[in-house]
């Protein structure tokens, strides 16, 4: 009984390092979309994707409309895209839209601080849910 409890647990752990190393190319392929379309602060909205998608893997947001960062649209709908790249050149889009501007008024301010201005991040809370998947994407993706 020993053993077949020791081989089981032999085998998740192997299926779960197998699963981990999977979901983190997965990551990687995302961030290096993210920095090929020539974002601003691209770990930072790496893990803006990450928080809205739940590691890429959630199954109750807008991940299934390849909207990679909960964008909404009038009647708080999903805004829906055709594809992950799509998604991601709308946000370089808003991004090109509106950091510019506040960059060169606030010149030492914080992506978080700009997040906030534009009104993607509400609150202090969001913030403190990204900080350390920005430590993540960091530590763990290629830059």
């Amino acid at each position: 009984m020993k053993k077949l409890l020791l081989g089981v647990c032999f085998i998740l752990s192997i299926l779960t390092v197998e699963a981990q190393e999977s979901a983190k190319a997965k990551l990687q392929d995302m961030y290096d979309l993210i920095k090929e379309a020539g974002i601003e602060e691209p770990a930072f909205v790496m893990a803006q994707c990450i928080q809205e998608t739940g590691w890429l893997i959630c199954r109750k947001c807008c991940l299934g409309y390849h909207n990679l960062f909960g964008f909404y649209i009038r009647g708080n709908k999903c805004k829906k895209f055709d594809s992950d790249e799509e998604c991601i050149h709308y946000y370089k889009k808003w991004q090109d839209k509106r950091y510019p501007k506040w960059r060169k008024k606030n010149p030492g301010g914080s992506y978080y601080d700009f997040l906030k201005h534009a009104g993607y991040a509400t609150g202090d809370k969001y913030t403190k849910e990204l900080q350390p998947k920005v430590t993540w994407v960091k530590k763990h993706l290629s830059l």
